[in-house]
């Protein structure tokens, strides 16, 4: 069963800030998030943290029908704000473009970053976005830390209840669908934990290409490409089966001859992953949590 906590205000808040969270402590991360939030110059908002829902998608959807604010801020409960003006510059965002229906923060290495962390975060771009000068539209916009105006979040139908993988370019495409910008905002900032070591980084690929062959099998029309580039100009949100595992040993070698070890190993992960989820996986009732 869910839980929300939100913090009491007399009034309508500018945003509600939602955290969807397993056991609301996520290892001590949660309240380093919520110490992040409390820094901010920005304070007119209210926190709802949603506990034990699953998938993210019906937890963020219930955060957001308990929220009062005109703004939806979404934030992973693992994420941490890099400094105290990171909700002024995404509330500044959405307020100076109507057509913004998400603003994203770039994910960046923490401070104290280990020397394999550092590696990773060279090698895979969703590890490390960039930190943009002026709003940019961009694929890299993520759930870790997004501001949505309600009124765009709405139009776009919520995020959906049904997938276990694949929420950010999801709402990507459907957001744009309804007219909407995704953009990366000027010096927007948050920390994210990167894997420590190989271990990690392996679980963590075998786990998306699991997810990907659950996609691919039992809902196609949510299989999305994630873009690794910070121009979105030639982006296709959708390809082929067919184009993919084409392109797929092309990456493989371009990531083993230009000494990208790491992206090599991953790839290998994912691909392993993605065949386990072929052979194993079975559908799977949705949104029980």
């Amino acid at each position: 069963m869910g839980m929300t906590e939100a913090t009491e205000t007399k009034r309508r808040p500018r945003a509600s800030l939602v955290v969807p969270t397993l056991d609301g402590v996520r290892g001590g991360a949660v309240a380093k998030l919520l110490d992040s939030v409390r820094s901010q110059t920005f304070q007119d908002f209210e926190v709802h943290l949603v506990k034990g829902v699953s998938p993210q998608g019906k937890a963020i959807n219930q955060g957001a029908a308990q929220a009062h604010g005109e703004v939806l801020v979404v934030l992973d409960d693992d994420s941490c704000l890099a400094d105290e003006t990171v909700l002024q510059r995404l509330m500044d965002a959405v307020d100076a473009d109507p057509k913004i229906g998400m603003a994203g923060a770039s994910i960046v290495p923490p401070p104290g970053a280990s020397r394999f962390q550092q590696r990773a975060s060279k090698q895979f771009p969703r590890f490390n976005t960039p930190v943009v000068d002026t709003i940019t539209d961009s694929d890299l916009a993520c759930h870790g830390c997004c501001a949505i105006p309600m009124r765009a979040f709405e139009e776009a139908g919520g995020e959906r209840e049904d997938i276990i993988r694949g929420l950010d370019p999801d709402l990507r495409v459907r957001l744009r669908e309804a007219g909407y910008r995704v953009v990366l905002v000027p010096h927007a900032r948050i920390y994210h934990p990167l894997p420590e070591g190989w271990r990690r980084l392996l679980r963590i690929f075998f786990r998306n290409g699991f997810g990907s062959a659950y996609a691919r099998k039992f809902q196609p029309d949510s299989v999305y490409e994630t873009h690794e580039a910070l121009d979105i100009g030639s982006f296709q949100a959708q390809t082929s089966l067919a184009y993919r595992a084409g392109r797929f040993p092309l990456r493989l070698l371009r990531a083993l001859f230009t000494g990208k070890l790491m992206r090599f190993g991953a790839y290998c992960a994912y691909a392993c992953g993605y065949l386990w989820g072929m052979l194993t996986a079975k559908e799977a009732s949705i949104g029980e949590g």
